[in-house]
């Protein structure tokens, strides 16, 4: 998925989420899927610096399995990644998006999928993306995700990691039709990021980072490329 920031208000930074406060997550893409598909399904353009770092991954990437677009959105690193002749699978627990993906990446296979559970076979894999994805788990399920990206990768598989710097969680909200959905942004120092792959089973090959454009959540974006 691709970084945009949410329809949000920001709020005090309350207290540490828990795991299960990332079910609301799925009901704001849902409401804004078809404009977020419109805005921003073609923004990994190539020669961007984010396309730059997942085209290298991908190159990068050993095996026979497919590409595993974690919290896949409109499907945008799968058809990169059928572009470049390999198959993929794109998870994401909004049906908005998911229909989406299906309309714009024919080729692709999605499944509606909690990124913390996948229905997906151990080691059948070859690599695994999770563009922007993280910062909307709670920080206590990241170990969790991490440890299912690690079983669904082939031996020496790829992870690629986008996502925002920073410390601790900024709670926001979400207003749509009169309903409300309260939400936390989880942000991780590079170290920190780092560790917490390298805990899951991960070897670290980079990391490395870049400063948001003005249309981006405003905190420092972080790159990481792991091997399983």
């Amino acid at each position: 998925m691709a970084d945009s920031p949410l329809p949000v208000r920001s709020e005090p930074a309350g207290t540490v989420p828990s795991e299960a406060d990332f079910a609301p997550v799925g009901h704001i893409y849902d409401r804004i899927a078809v404009a977020y598909a419109g805005r921003f399904g073609d923004d990994l353009k190539p020669g961007s610096g984010d396309r730059a770092f997942l085209d290298v991954a991908l190159a990068s990437a050993r095996g026979s399995g497919p590409v595993l677009d974690l919290g896949c959105g409109p499907g945008q690193i799968a058809a990169i990644a059928i572009a470049a002749g390999m198959r993929a699978i794109g998870t994401d627990i909004s049906p908005g998006m998911l229909a989406a993906a299906r309309r714009r990446v024919p080729l692709g296979m999605f499944l509606r999928a909690d990124a913390r559970t996948l229905p997906l076979a151990a080691a059948s894999c070859r690599a695994a993306a999770a563009f922007y994805l993280l910062h909307h788990l709670p920080s206590a399920a990241l170990s969790g995700v991490l440890a299912e990206l690690h079983r669904v990768l082939e031996p020496g598989g790829t992870l690629v990691i986008a996502t925002h710097l920073g410390t601790g969680h900024q709670w926001v909200s979400s207003e749509w039709n009169g309903l409300t959905e309260r939400v936390a942004i989880a942000c991780y120092g590079k170290d920190e990021l780092a560790a917490r792959v390298a805990a899951a089973g991960f070897e670290i090959e980079s990391v490395g980072s870049r400063a948001p454009r003005s249309d981006e959540f405003q905190a420092e974006h972080g790159f990481l490329r792991a091997r399983a």
